[in-house]
């Protein structure tokens, strides 16, 4: 019995070549996602004196060298917030915003692609006190 062209097994070795082809067409309709850049992180808790969470607190948190804060946020409900900055060596100043507390200030020191915890407990201001 003799086999004709289409039978001698030339299907796997047509199809495998169908899905390569598939594989580098589709290829450019979904890129992959960029690299992301290295970061590292600042959590900042913020509490009263008491120790309670302090949600809805400005923070905010700059280079030691520069004049404004380039980066802002608000803790959540739990007194928490995350900040992402550039990885590598630098200081920072990280700072709350709070019209009911005595504010402060905490410079710190980021190497590379690090966490930093960073927690203030705020005390209430006296003229908000006798109110």
């Amino acid at each position: 019995m003799r086999t004709s062209p289409t039978n001698r097994g030339l299907g796997p070795p047509l199809a495998l070549l169908a899905l390569a082809l598939s594989g580098i067409l589709f290829s450019g309709l979904f890129p992959l996602p960029a690299k992301e850049k290295p970061q590292a992180l600042v959590a900042v808790s913020v509490f009263t004196a008491e120790g309670f969470a302090l949600p809805g607190v400005p923070v905010t948190v700059k280079r030691k060298e520069d004049r404004k804060p380039k980066w802002r946020g608000v803790t959540d409900r739990r007194g928490e917030l995350a900040v992402r900055l550039p990885a590598g060596r630098g200081t920072y100043e990280v700072a709350t915003g709070s019209k009911e507390h005595q504010n402060e200030t905490e410079t710190i020191e980021v190497y590379g692609e690090e966490r930093v915890d960073v927690i203030f407990r705020l005390a209430a201001r006296e003229d908000k006190k006798e109110q």
